[in-house]
């Protein structure tokens, strides 16, 4: 059964691994509109594929008696779907396809939430093992040298994040508790305007990353929002601008690049799924390289006394992979408040 934990990025996904976590609500939305106590499977063909951000969907025409029906199936978001080995190709128009998963709960309307897409003989997509194959990340030769950082990355799934930021499972402050309590992702999720998820969420989902040292800037690209983080290099001090990513400063001790960041601006999501942030959140990142030069460990410790009763802290593995190629799509706003109708 899906269940309201891990609501920051399994969510967002639409996957169904959300399952395999005891979890579910999306870092674009919960997925509450479909039944996750039924399942439905449909065959059909392919009317239509959007290869589009923040989800990919399939439109299904299945055949009953002598009238077609026209499923609508969101998976999700292309950044993560290529890590499963999906691109714009994998599903052509007129292909058969066969889907199972949960409907909506809205029966006037033909949609689904897939568990598992199958081509003939190929599975396409099946949520078991999504979980063990986004928190796995192979290594190859390729390796960085010393403090440039500069290339394809890609973050693995941490479980242990997803959960931590769940906020049934957060410290919250009573203004906290209250607006995770009044929370309604219909009218409140920043992501149906493209507003991209702030940081540390943004560092954890897992996608690919790229980083680019320009002068005395380095530049932090996410592939599933198609964000971008600027972070300065040994300034004297923050500037008094607010922005999505806050302003970042950086610095680096040793093998470690220390990145501290304030002036957020306020977002609804910006601390957990339905835990706002607001001006006093402050966040100090530690991303160390391995001996080998082709992993960093990523440590978080996030503060916002408006809204967390006390600190979080957490971290996450990047592999270095320069033979990836990092191509993200600009979030498509109609495709991102669909889930609203």
């Amino acid at each position: 059964m899906i269940k309201q934990a891990s609501k920051v990025f399994i969510g967002a996904m639409l996957l169904g691994a959300s399952l395999l976590l005891g979890a579910s609500a999306q870092a674009h939305h919960s997925g509450a509109m479909y039944d996750d106590h039924k399942t439905v499977t449909i065959k059909g063909t392919v009317a239509k594929f959007e290869w589009s951000n923040p989800h990919v969907y399939v439109y299904l025409q299945q055949l009953v008696g002598t009238d077609k029906v026209l499923w609508e199936v969101e998976c999700s978001p292309p950044s993560i779907l290529k890590r499963l080995g999906w691109n714009q190709d994998t599903v052509h128009v007129g292909d058969t396809l066969q889907i199972t998963g949960a409907p909506l709960r809205d029966q006037s309307k033909k949609g689904i939430l897939p568990s598992q897409i199958r081509h003939g003989d190929t599975v396409l997509f099946d949520r078991k093992g999504e979980v063990g194959r986004l928190a796995k990340v192979d290594e190859t030769s390729a390796a960085v040298h010393g403090r440039r950082l500069d290339g394809v990355w890609v973050t693995a799934l941490a479980v242990k994040v997803e959960e931590l930021l769940d906020p049934d499972k957060l410290a919250l402050t009573p203004k906290g508790k209250k607006a995770a309590h009044n929370f309604d992702e219909k009218t409140m999720h920043p992501g149906a305007q493209c507003v991209p998820y702030p940081s540390p969420m943004f560092m954890t989902t897992p996608d690919l990353k790229r980083i680019t040292t320009a002068g005395n800037t380095l530049l932090i690209d996410g592939e599933f929002d198609g964000a971008q983080r600027t972070v300065r290099m040994d300034p004297a001090s923050h500037e008094a601008t607010r922005s999505v990513q806050g302003d970042s400063i950086g610095h680096w001790e040793g093998d470690t690049l220390v990145i501290d960041t304030v002036q957020f601006t306020d977002h609804a999501l910006g601390n957990g799924y339905g835990v706002p942030s607001g001006a006093g959140k402050h966040l100090v990142e530690r991303m160390t390289l391995d001996a080998d030069g082709k992993k960093l460990r990523y440590h978080f410790e996030l503060t916002d006394p408006e809204y967390l009763a006390k600190p979080v802290s957490a971290e996450a593995d990047w592999v270095f992979r320069p033979d990836l190629q990092y191509a993200p799509l600009k979030c498509d706003p109609e495709n991102a408040a669909r889930y609203r109708h």
